[in-house]
């Protein structure tokens, strides 16, 4: 199973995330989602919520272009989770400039909820910059939304096992994993949203499950320094997905 971690880029502050995102080099990850901060990341749980506006305080597009650069060296492709209404109005700039930094592509999460009539036009544009448009999914989604953007796209598929980030609400992991592979023939599937214990990781493994996307839990431990704690955590979920 593949591994994605993801970091509202650049939380807490430069110096830290720096030390941060060179230290999971040292792991073995697949993906690298960067959230691109915004001042209302409605969509996001309560934990990845907070770090938007001081993410947004730190910003800088050539630190950001140098992460891009030292990932993908790494052989590790980049995505950025991006609100639409954040670049809405100035797509080809933006999606032309996430082109050039060297993303593969993005998470957009409010597409399908509060711009869904623009779907096309935005997949459009994100083919023409020759970036991915990776859905995302949840099992509120309804299925005839599911088969359609399914259709448009290509790329690996992003499911949400929680409502969102921070959030635990009772879930039948079997029965997710089952419809969306029912809906989504053949397509790479990788879960996140509430993915917490190597009990969870397991069970995704043996629904069929391709990877896992981790970010809420890697907050804490940033935002108090804690590289050992972050080794730690990265090592368990690297031990659970080479266990099954």
């Amino acid at each position: 199973m593949k591994l994605a971690l993801y970091f509202t880029f650049p939380y807490p502050d430069r110096e830290t995330f720096q030390k941060f995102f060179d230290r999971s080099l040292k792991h073995r990850y697949d993906y690298l989602e960067l959230g691109i901060p915004t001042d209302h990341p409605y969509y996001d749980g309560p934990v990845i919520r907070k770090t938007h506006s001081r993410a947004k305080a730190n910003y800088s597009e050539d630190m950001l272009r140098k992460t891009v650069e030292t990932a993908t060296s790494k052989g590790i492709k980049v995505y950025t989770l991006v609100y639409y209404n954040h670049f809405i109005g100035k797509e080809r700039e933006f999606l032309g400039n996430l082109k050039s930094m060297g993303f593969s592509g993005a998470i957009i999460p409010d597409l399908l909820t509060d711009y869904f009539p623009e779907r096309n036009s935005l997949i459009e544009k994100m083919d023409y910059s020759g970036l991915s448009l990776i859905p995302f999914f949840t099992s509120s989604t309804p299925d005839m939304v599911i088969r359609d953007i399914a259709s448009r796209t290509n790329d690996w598929i992003y499911h949400g096992l929680q409502p969102s980030t921070g959030i635990r609400v009772p879930v039948s992991i079997d029965l997710m994993v089952k419809r969306i592979k029912e809906l989504c023939p053949g397509r790479e599937l990788i879960f996140g949203f509430g993915i917490n214990s190597l009990e969870e990781i397991s069970e995704l493994g043996k629904s069929g499950a391709d990877g896992i996307a981790v970010g809420s839990s890697l907050v804490p431990f940033m935002e108090t320094g804690d590289m050992a704690g972050f080794d730690s955590k990265v090592n368990m979920l690297e031990e659970g997905l080479n266990g099954i």
